[in-house]
C-alpha cells in the first residue's frame, strides 16, 4: 500500500502560496458564481472537476463519508444558504461507496476501533453519544434510496423547505464517470 510521510504534505502545504494557482484565489469572495452548493461523499475519486468545476469558486462542496444529511452537514448548508446565496444543493452518492455498510460491517468496524484503542465498544458508543454502531456509521445499503433520502430530508426541513432552493439527487458511477439522475 502507497503511504505517504506527513512531513512530505507539510512541506507541500507550505509551498502552496508559492505555486501559480494561489494567486487567482486569493480574489475570490466564498460566494459560489453558480450559487450550488454540492453534498458529496469525502472520497478521494470524487473531485470539483467531476461536477464540471472549470475555475475555483464556481460551487460550494461539502463532504462526509456517504454524502449524508448529518448535523454538520446540515450545519454548512444552512450556512451556504442564508450566507453564501447559495440556491441550488446537489445532492451526489457515488458506486462503491465505503459508507454502504451492512449492521455486520459496522460491528467489525467499531471492533477494529476497539482493539487500536485498547476501548471496549460500550465505551466507545458512549465517547461518540451513540447506543449502536449504526448510530456511529449511518451505514446504507443501497446508494440511490441514500440519495433519495437525503434529499427528502433537506427539501423537508423546516429552515430550507420554506426557500424555495432547487434540490437535486444524482449518483456518480466511479466505474465509468457517468452521473445518473435519482431525483
Amino acid at each position: 500500500m502507497f503511504s505517504t510521510d506527513i512531513s512530505e504534505i507539510e512541506k507541500k502545504l507550505k509551498t502552496w502560496k508559492n505555486v501559480k494557482f494561489y494567486f487567482p484565489y486569493k480574489e475570490l469572495t466564498g460566494i459560489p458564481k453558480w450559487q450550488t452548493v454540492v453534498l458529496t461523499c469525502m472520497d478521494c475519486r470524487i473531485i470539483s472537476n467531476v461536477f464540471g468545476v472549470d475555475d475555483p469558486g464556481e460551487l460550494t462542496i461539502i463532504r462526509n463519508a456517504g454524502a449524508l444529511l448529518t448535523p454538520d452537514s446540515l450545519r454548512s448548508l444552512l450556512i451556504a444558504i442564508y450566507e453564501l446565496q447559495v440556491r441550488n444543493i446537489i445532492v451526489c452518492g457515488h458506486t462503491n461507496c465505503g459508507g454502504q455498510m451492512t449492521k455486520e460491517r459496522m460491528n467489525i468496524t467499531i471492533q477494529k476501533i476497539s482493539e487500536r484503542t485498547n476501548n471496549p465498544p460500550e465505551n466507545i458508543f458512549q465517547i461518540l453519544g451513540a447506543r449502536d454502531s449504526s448510530q456511529v456509521f449511518l451505514g446504507f445499503n443501497d446508494v440511490s434510496q441514500q440519495v433519495t433520502k437525503t434529499i427528502s430530508s433537506i427539501k423537508n426541513h423546516p429552515l430550507i423547505s420554506p426557500l424555495n432552493i432547487a434540490v437535486s439527487g444524482w449518483v456518480y458511477e466511479t466505474e465509468n464517470g457517468e452521473f445518473i439522475k435519482i431525483c
